[in-house]
């Protein structure tokens, strides 16, 4: 008999290791296309989801990436310090847009992260991608639930 306790414990395992193993992926193949660039890495999930949300605030950027505020603001910075990104407001609301450099950049990610996309995910049926979705959308909305209810218990 299978002790069900130990299979939840491989599934929560494996959720907590894919992570990890999916950033090398990413790592992997940014290496390849940023080989002879300045651009690092993680510049790219910026600069995506910059250019897929043009006009974008700081605020709701820092909610897009998986990073803390405080580095969200030290890759903004450098982001326009690089001319790949500049802010089209005023005060401290920013109002975040592409530069043609930095839509250029956008171009080149967006082929790298579908090339990924293949790559990573061809072992699975059209069918079997839409379940994962579905999985993942529902384990994302509750670990929502789970930080807005505990947040409120530590606050």
């Amino acid at each position: 008999m299978i002790d069900p306790s130990s299979e939840n414990e491989k599934v929560v395992q494996k959720i907590f290791c894919f992570p990890k193993k999916m950033n090398q992926c990413v790592k992997l193949f940014a290496s390849l296309y940023l080989k002879d660039t300045r651009i690092k890495p993680q510049y790219l999930i910026f600069i995506s989801g910059i250019g897929n949300s043009d006009g974008i605030s700081q605020k709701d950027l820092n909610e897009l990436v998986p990073f803390d505020k405080s580095y969200v603001s030290t890759v903004v910075r450098e982001l326009i310090e690089l001319g790949f990104v500049y802010n089209d407001s005023s005060g401290k609301v920013h109002c975040l847009r592409l530069t043609d450099f930095g839509r250029d950049i956008h171009a080149m990610s967006s082929m790298m992260f579908d090339l990924l996309d293949k790559t990573m995910f061809d072992v699975l049926t059209d069918e079997e991608k839409r379940a994962l979705e579905q999985i993942m959308q529902k384990l994302n909305n509750r670990a929502d639930e789970i930080i807005g209810e505990y947040s409120q218990k530590i606050s």
